[in-house]
């Protein structure tokens, strides 16, 4: 059961415009998945500015610090991812990204700032709460391989936190809201490369046979076959493409083909079954281009599960601090993050902080014009500073 009666700690207004300065320095400082070296030099020299314990970090990009309140209580960890994601940003914003190709276009600028916007916030009412508080900023998000490199060099094992937490903003979402659910929450990912292998030829003679670029549309075309009917809580799978790359030009038909695309999944027979229709469907290809084919799964992770009593507790704290605006969702998405192999070995809560800007049509996440209301941030700090108190003392 939730302490009801601990504090909350609620954060200043220099704390609070510190997070939107801080959020709009990283925006313009983007750097991708295990690349984060001035991002990671700039975290640590704000966190020994704020008086923490600068931890071993487990893997070269990333930082670790620890408050110690001095009292009883149990170790909350608290993660923020740090990568950014490589595309050119559009967005119109004035604090734009520096780096050409590079762009914060997932709001991990934002999740950073929050964090140590909790950080300040825990530090100032330092005398209201107890236990310690792990701030863990990850690398390789984007590419889910940055939670199992801490996890493998023995982060867990120095610290063993009782809890974690985190949030992810959500540009889709009414700004401020604070949506969760027990249970499964996001899917799990298996990220892969497709080649297609054939003798290549001239434009003006190759057919049908061999002919790779044929093979992989007709490939992509019946992919969406994988998953259907494959469904969890109402929500089918879901598999995409995300680019295709070959040395073809308009006369020439390459000898090979390259497919990127991932698969998303809520458990392990459905990714069993889905994989088996991906496996189907390639030989399928093979047959019919007579073409070879291979599939490597480079990169994935698992479905994201938060803990019961613990999501209970944060949603407490949401629905103490915005009321109705802190609710639960009814079905899982077929988005993923690697903060779930930290819940596989914590009990933990992941939520989403809404952060839709104003206009019509929300700016979808991984897209160029990528943005989000920073209005919403006060709500991300208030409700993770407040949940990692009160988990500190159940």
């Amino acid at each position: 059961m939730s302490d009801e009666n601990a504090t909350t700690p609620l954060p200043s207004k220099s704390v609070l415009d510190d997070v939107v300065d801080l959020r709009r320095y990283f925006h313009k400082h983007p750097e991708v998945s295990f690349n984060e070296h001035e991002t990671t030099r700039y975290l640590k020299e704000r966190l020994r500015e704020l008086g923490l314990d600068l931890e071993t970090c487990p893997t070269e990009t990333g930082a670790v610090a620890l408050l110690d309140t001095g009292r009883p209580g149990k170790t909350v960890m608290l993660r923020a991812d740090i990568d950014a994601l490589p595309i050119h940003e559009e967005s119109g914003v004035d604090f734009h990204s520096r780096i050409d190709g590079r762009m914060h276009a997932c709001g991990h600028d934002a999740h950073m700032a929050i964090m140590i916007g909790v950080a300040r916030t825990l530090i100032d009412r330092i005398g209201d709460v107890s236990g310690k508080y792990l701030f863990v900023f990850q690398p390789a998000e984007e590419i889910v391989e940055g939670a199992k490199a801490m996890i493998a060099r023995g982060l867990l094992d120095d610290h063993r936190p009782d809890a974690v937490i985190g949030l992810h903003i959500a540009s889709f979402l009414e700004s401020g809201t604070v949506v969760s659910r027990p249970g499964l929450l996001w899917a799990g990912s298996d990220a892969f490369d497709i080649k297609f292998a054939g003798p290549g030829g001239h434009g003006g003679m190759m057919g049908r046979r061999g002919n790779v670029l044929a093979a992989q549309a007709f490939f992509v075309e019946r992919l969406h076959t994988v998953v259907e009917g494959l469904e969890h809580d109402g929500v089918q799978c879901h598999t995409t493409v995300g680019n295709i790359s070959s040395d073809g030009a308009w006369n020439i038909v390459p000898r090979g083909v390259l497919v990127q695309g991932s698969l998303r999944t809520f458990n392990d027979l459905l990714r069993e079954q889905a994989l088996d229709r991906l496996h189907d469907l390639l030989r399928e290809t093979q047959s019919e281009f007579e073409v070879s084919s291979t599939l490597d799964l480079v990169h994935g992770t698992v479905p994201l599960m938060n803990e019961p009593n613990v999501t209970r507790t944060v949603m407490e704290v949401g629905q103490q601090l915005i009321g109705d605006h802190a609710s639960l969702l009814g079905r899982p998405l077929t988005v993923s993050d690697d903060f779930a192999e930290f819940l596989t070995r914590i009990p933990g809560c992941y939520f989403m902080l809404g952060a839709r800007p104003d206009g019509d049509t929300p700016p979808a996440h991984h897209s160029p014009g990528f943005r989000i209301d920073e209005a919403a941030l006060p709500v991300g700090v208030k409700v993770l500073a407040g949940a990692a108190a009160r988990l500190a003392v159940e």
